[in-house]
């Protein structure tokens, strides 16, 4: 494998080239640079370069300090930047673009990679901090902020990357027609894999919109399975697949993968709160509500935390919790109607009919797509099995992501077999 970044170019049997030609390099620290350039721009811990660059042999601070010294020497980079970057406390990066170049000579920049136009690097930033608010408008200016950082920068992966993301978000949260977003996110993710084929995130988001949007659940499938041959360690990929698997059936594979999404990163708030959901889906419900009362305790300021704890605890009966729960979820997210749609559900189930109506019907005039198959659990529990069904059918037509959830739901039991279901039910 060879690679090019900033003007240089390496290959692991022909060394390093740069602008006035050869440039020659200890053993030690061209396997260094190699690990770096392996790395595809994230950080690499002091103890993998100890391991891998000095094969395992004791090695001081120094040494390293001075390996890295001579490859900034060897390689001077632009006024006030430098390729090999010291991540304090973490260990070391390749901080500018690196293309691989495959044997026929294509050339693939990793997702992973830094933008060399440092205002594209911060215009990222921003997006991704303005994303991580979740409200209708953060999400709106965060892809602001990422078309800002691709016009700066048009081959900027992870920027196509975030872009997808945060579509995608548009989508899940029903802040922005789910199809409309869902495409955009394809035409994004797509962005990035044309530069990086084996950008796994974006075959993740790919998949998810063709799997529970698009409802084309075996190409989205597909697009998991390639997901998952680049890396199986992606917390939020297998978090997305275990979705995609309820959109195609399988059930208990859905929640052993979302158990594996919350393995790999416990302190994400959305797999833990969905993982609570998908064992109550499967009977597990001692373990559901557990799981979602710690959810709700670890994340007491994530909204989809105490939503999802109000929906475990109303389909279990604890209708007192429940209404507590769904309380708390509109107070964090007060402009949000699909989390708002928890508690019109707990009320409902609890028979407190003149309660649940005028939140239903705030929700359905909202100015978001609705919150259709949640709802549909409300009019069930008033007894409106035909409005429920229309609902359900609203949010097959507009691509709800929660559609799919609508057949291993308990709280709709009773529409089981229902002609009227089946007729909407996904094919893998």
């Amino acid at each position: 494998m060879s690679y090019e970044f900033a003007g240089y170019r390496f290959d692991s049997e022909r060394g390093l080239d740069g602008p006035s030609g050869r440039i020659s390099l200890r053993r030690t620290d061209a396997r260094l640079l190699q690990l770096l350039l392996d790395a595809d721009g994230r950080t690499v811990t002091k103890d993998a370069i100890v391991a891998e660059a000095w094969e395992g042999r004791a090695v001081t601070d120094d040494s390293i300090f001075q390996a890295v010294r001579r490859l900034r020497q060897a390689m001077p980079a632009a006024s006030g930047t430098e390729i090999v970057q010291t991540v304090h406390g973490a260990g070391l990066r390749i901080g500018t673009r690196v293309l691989r170049l495959a044997a026929g000579g294509g050339k693939s920049p990793p997702a992973f990679a830094p933008s060399p136009r440092v205002e594209a690097t911060a215009a990222l930033t921003s997006a991704r901090e303005l994303s991580a608010r979740r409200s209708a408008r953060d999400l709106s200016n965060a892809i602001e902020a990422a078309r800002s950082a691709l016009e700066l920068d048009p081959e900027y992966v992870a920027a196509w990357v975030a872009l997808a993301d945060f579509h995608l978000l548009q989508a899940g949260r029903m802040v922005a027609p789910p199809k409309q977003a869902g495409a955009a996110a394809v035409e994004a993710a797509n962005k990035a894999l044309a530069l990086d084929p084996a950008c796994l995130q974006a075959l993740a988001d790919r998949g998810w919109v063709k799997a529970v949007v698009d409802l084309d659940v075996r190409q989205g499938l597909a697009d998991f399975d390639a997901c998952l041959r680049v890396s199986d360690k992606h917390w939020l990929a297998r978090g997305l697949h275990a979705w995609a698997l309820i959109a195609a059936g399988r059930l208990d594979e859905a929640v052993a993968e979302m158990k594996a999404s919350h393995a790999l990163n416990p302190w994400a708030g959305w797999s833990s709160g969905v993982l609570a959901m998908y064992l109550f889906f499967s009977g597990e419900d001692a373990a559901a509500i557990a799981h979602a009362r710690e959810s709700a305790s670890r994340f007491p300021d994530v909204e989809i935390s105490h939503q999802q704890l109000s929906m475990v605890a109303s389909g279990l009966g604890l209708h007192d919790e429940a209404i507590a729960a769904g309380r708390r979820a509109i107070e964090l997210a007060p402009d949000t109607p699909l989390v708002h749609s928890a508690l019109p559900c707990a009320l409902a189930l609890a028979g407190r009919r003149e309660e649940a109506l005028p939140l239903i019907r705030a929700i359905e005039d909202a100015d978001f797509p609705v919150a259709s198959t949640w709802l549909s659990i409300a009019w069930l529990a008033l007894g409106d099995r035909a409005r429920a069904l229309d609902r359900l059918r609203e949010a097959r037509d507009t691509g709800a992501p929660q559609f799919v959830y609508a057949f291993v739901d308990p709280r709709l039991r009773a529409l089981r077999g229902d002609p009227g279901l089946e007729r909407l039910r996904p094919t893998a």
